[in-house]
């Protein structure tokens, strides 16, 4: 917005001024009166031309700030129809008729995105809720299989498309505009054990034992939110055991939260890893080297879900090792102002 751009704006009106003057002293000179009265017309001009000069930059100072806002937000990128324009000249009214008309077109175009998403949300809830059905009727099918190796390896596969199944529906909700959370206080004892529950096969299949302390607490949370968070954390404890293996759960009282801790002994992770262990689709090293393939998206969804709930989570891992989980549940005043954390 520099006063060239100005010039070249006004360049028409800048040069139709100058014509007129110089028209207007091409006559005056041409008249016999002026003849002998140049010097006085040559400090007119200059009068003339100093007050057009101090017009025009009265007028650029206008221009900038009438248009500046708005070429800053071109310029960076940002939403013009945040930037408000007071004036009320021909050009402004356009302005604002062409940034309300965007508006108007924007605010259509969301709606129709979010009635879309609401839709695939809808449905996606729905066909989870369908295929539990045969999941459950696999599940007492395999119970009644005579053969015990094979009963043992179709419940071993049923078990794994259930939690498939759990991951597409919290992992739509972790990033729906339209699922609400339901925070309650809720006894952790409770969620945790409910989460083992639903691994249990798995756990006692892999030679997982489990070791529970200090856990008798309340906290704010959503519990089945909180659950599949908890059951995305023991199965990939689960995933990444060695031939036997254990999980500890353990609760802190800090001043201003509650930590939970879910510690693993398996092969641990990477001290590379660690940073990315919640970007969207990563696998790491364990991920690629383990027989048990992994989409990187689990934890990915229990990152967003947990800064949803406007908790934390942290991972501490000693390759070979362990790997530990703290998830911080603050109390009820500093969750209510959650975004100061």
């Amino acid at each position: 917005m520099s006063m060239i751009e100005y010039i070249k704006n006004k360049f028409r009106y800048i040069s139709f001024i100058f014509i007129i003057l110089a028209i207007t002293n091409i006559y005056l000179f041409s008249l016999n009166s002026f003849k002998d009265r140049y010097g006085e017309l040559i400090y007119l001009d200059i009068l003339l031309i100093i007050i057009i000069a101090v017009f025009f930059i009265l007028d650029y100072r206008k221009w900038l700030n009438k248009y500046k806002g708005i070429y800053e937000c071109i310029e960076e990128n940002n939403d013009i129809s945040e930037y408000l324009i007071y004036g009320d000249s021909f050009e402004e009214r356009i302005m604002k008729d062409i940034i309300s008309s965007i508006n108007n077109n924007n605010n259509k175009d969301i709606r129709k995105y979010k009635e879309s998403l609401k839709e695939l949300d809808e449905y996606i809830a729905k066909w989870v809720h369908e295929i539990k059905i045969p999941i459950s009727s696999l599940n007492i099918i395999t119970d009644r299989l005579e053969n015990i190796d094979e009963s043992i390896s179709v419940k071993n596969q049923v078990e794994k498309i259930n939690f498939l199944v759990n991951s597409i529906l919290y992992g739509s909700r972790s990033t729906s505009l339209f699922e609400d959370m339901f925070i309650n206080k809720v006894n952790l004892v409770d969620i945790i054990k409910k989460s083992i529950k639903n691994n249990s096969f798995l756990l006692i299949r892999n030679n997982i034992d489990i070791d529970i302390k200090e856990l008798d607490y309340q906290v704010y949370t959503d519990s089945k939110c909180m659950s599949y968070i908890l059951d995305q954390i023991i199965n990939n404890a689960i995933k990444y055991s060695k031939e036997t293996g254990k999980v500890e759960f353990k609760a802190t009282k800090e001043e201003n939260c509650m930590i939970l801790s879910i510690k693993d002994y398996g092969i641990g992770i990477h001290k590379e890893d660690l940073k990315r262990i919640f970007d969207k689709g990563f696998t790491g090293t364990n991920g690629r080297e383990k027989i048990y393939k992994s989409t990187g998206m689990g934890l990915y969804f229990s990152k967003k879900i947990i800064d949803k709930l406007g908790h934390k989570i942290e991972v501490y891992s000693e390759k070979g090792i362990y790997t530990e989980f703290k998830i911080y549940f603050y109390n009820i005043i500093d969750y209510l102002n959650v975004d100061n954390h």
